[in-house]
């Protein structure tokens, strides 16, 4: 018979993340200090960064590379204490974790009123690097690009978008209406309008392949057999994985209301596993 403990399954998991690019390896630390490190104090010595991620097989030299990067696009800080560096989140960093945080620890269904919020940027007095920045961080946003130039989003709130016009000198420049679809017996549904705007079907994958990947280990904790297998390093490297893999599906996801997604929507499926693995995990992780 094949063995399914947890040990197994977390030593599945480790040998697939090591299969990864290192070009992931920034990406990786910043799940740790997002969901570990902020939540003891903030800060960690650069030496105790490399030793959290050596079981997950990530080398020092790949640990100095990505927080080298991360610093350098302005994610991380770093203190100088002694001869020991000490890093840190910046506070725009900070900013995205947390909107990232509410959405991986207080998961809610978003209510939707039926109104669209539509941004609109127009070329006159914009440039086009102007333009491109504003693509670039209207999708991360969770906003679709509805024809060129203009973005829509069913329930994303406006203020980050005003700051981030703000941010890049053109608030002035910049129209956000609210509106909706006027007879969806006419012309384009909103349904597909959606799939036209926002990449579902690829979220969808994304969002299936997570729960195939997952699903085992769910399975060998919920059989509670191997419990002594459960040391406090085991569970820490799964806490690491799962939540940077699901963070990393996130990324892509605009939020966007039940109303507007394919029935049986893989992403509420994959978020119920998650915070099944993550509860059954954190306290050892701890």
């Amino acid at each position: 018979m094949p063995n399914h403990s947890f040990k197994t399954r977390c030593s599945t998991l480790i040998r697939d993340l090591n299969n990864e690019p290192p070009s992931k390896t920034p990406s990786l630390i910043a799940t740790v200090f997002g969901d570990i490190v902020e939540a003891h104090g903030g800060e960690i010595w650069l030496g105790s960064l490399t030793r959290l991620l050596a079981p997950l097989g990530v080398s020092e030299r790949l640990v100095r590379t990505a927080v080298y990067r991360l610093s350098q696009d302005g994610s991380l800080e770093s203190i100088k204490t002694g001869r020991r560096s000490y890093y840190r989140l910046t506070a725009s960093a900070r900013l995205r974790v947390d909107r990232f945080d509410r959405r991986i620890y207080y998961f809610g269904e978003p209510e939707w009123d039926g109104d669209w919020r539509l941004v609109f940027a127009g070329t006159k007095g914009i440039s086009a690097a102007q333009r491109a920045e504003v693509r670039r961080r209207m999708t991360w946003l969770g906003f679709g690009i509805i024809a060129p130039n203009v973005y829509g989003h069913p329930t994303a709130p406006v203020a980050p978008v005003w700051q981030l016009m703000e941010t890049l000198g053109i608030a002035g420049k910049v129209t956000i209406m609210r509106a909706r679809n006027d007879d969806q017996t006419v012309g384009l549904g909103t349904g597909d309008m959606v799939r036209q705007c926002f990449d579902i079907d690829r979220l969808e994958k994304e969002y299936a392949a997570f729960i195939r990947r997952y699903q085992p280990l769910a399975q060998a904790l919920q059989d509670g057999s191997d419990s002594n297998d459960r040391n406090p390093e085991h569970c820490l490297v799964i806490r690491i994985m799962l939540i940077h893999q699901y963070r990393r599906i996130l990324l892509h996801d605009p939020e966007l209301p039940t109303a507007l997604l394919p029935p049986d929507w893989k992403g509420s499926a994959a978020h119920r596993l998650c915070a099944l693995i993550y509860k059954a995990v954190e306290q050892a992780a701890n």
